[in-house]
């Protein structure tokens, strides 16, 4: 049951009595990667902006921009041998769900406490997200914290913004090392706490397939945004951070509407992007580009239950003390 503690976040933990009762039909299969994109995908297709970012995990590593690194796993769950649900985990992140019915989502949450170390995080769509973070911390002695909430947006016709000085380029190798700077800190400032992970691969797979660009103003550049490859004719912008310093001038806007209508004018049908819920100037310009809200998806974390209420305590007799997140 949810906690009913007010807090800027959700927790709950269930009692752990009959644990691991198995669904009747569920099964959860692990494959490996060049399996898992055959028969997955039909699946994942069915939702191709839901699923975009599953879809282009599976892509990238298929091709080779992304090698695998062997900690990856790729798992279906199957109802009487068809496929209602599909799930990639690439640690150190914690695994990323489709949008699973309740019932796959459970059945997975199950498979999760049997054959893997206990996780940090779940990523996903909601609620499917909500009901694998609630069975899990139920099986696992653990409790679950939502954590960043996010809103997906699709957009298929853009709004070009006016009035933005400057102009979109593409990256090239020359911009290598500021774009992994960037990188870097777009992390650090969308992700604080989380471990640092080397993102210079990505830039590069990107730089060789044209999917980086720039807003330039006054000879430098001063915003960026990336592009996924299309996959079922959805592209996915991401990626997007303008220094502090050149914040609110529209660059952003700018770069975000250019590199959206690059990829509806190389024949891509829908682009894609993902916004945190917390920060409202995000989810305004990119609706005012054409954007239009498709659904939400969230992070839930997992924690001993005395390592919650202790931060929940910190926090709420010390608000400067401690942050749960």
């Amino acid at each position: 049951m949810f906690d009913p503690t007010p807090s800027t976040r959700e927790a709950f933990r269930l009692p752990g009595v009959d644990r691991l009762r198995r669904l009747p039909g569920m099964r959860c299969l692990v494959e490996d990667l060049a399996t898992f994109a055959v028969t997955a995908d039909a699946w994942l297709r069915r939702e191709p902006v839901l699923h975009n970012v599953l879809l282009t995990l599976v892509a990238d590593r298929l091709s080779g921009d992304l090698p695998l690194s062997g900690d990856e796993r790729f798992a279906r769950v199957v109802d009487g041998g068809e496929t209602v649900g599909a799930m990639v985990h690439t640690p150190p992140r914690g695994p990323l769900l489709g949008a699973l019915p309740p019932a796959a989502a459970r059945a997975l949450a199950d498979h999760f406490v049997r054959a893997a170390p206990s996780l940090v995080e779940v990523h996903g769509p909601v609620p499917a997200v909500a009901e694998f973070a609630q069975r899990y911390a139920e099986c696992a002695s653990l409790m679950a914290v939502r954590g960043t909430a996010q809103r997906i947006f699709a957009l298929d016709a853009v709004r070009l913004p006016t009035g933005v000085p400057g102009h979109a380029r593409p990256a090239t190798a020359a911009d290598r090392d500021l774009l992994v700077s960037w990188a870097v800190a777009f992390a650090a400032e969308t992700s604080p706490g989380r471990r640092p992970v080397d993102l210079s691969g990505q830039v590069d797979a990107r730089l060789r397939r044209g999917l980086l660009w720039l807003w330039e103003w006054a000879g430098r550049p001063v915003s960026t945004a990336w592009l996924s490859r299309p996959v079922a004719d959805v592209v996915r912008v991401s990626g997007v951070f303008t220094p502090p310093g050149e914040r609110g001038r529209g660059f952003a806007s700018g770069c975000v509407a250019h590199v959206s209508w690059y990829a509806l004018d190389a024949g891509a049908t829908t682009c894609t992007l993902y916004t945190d819920l917390a920060n409202p100037t995000s989810n305004r310009i990119y609706q005012a580009l054409g954007y239009r809200r498709v659904a939400e998806a969230a992070q839930w974390r997992f924690a001993p239950p005395s390592e919650v209420l202790i931060k929940r305590f910190a926090s709420e007799t010390d608000p400067g003390l401690t942050q749960t997140s």
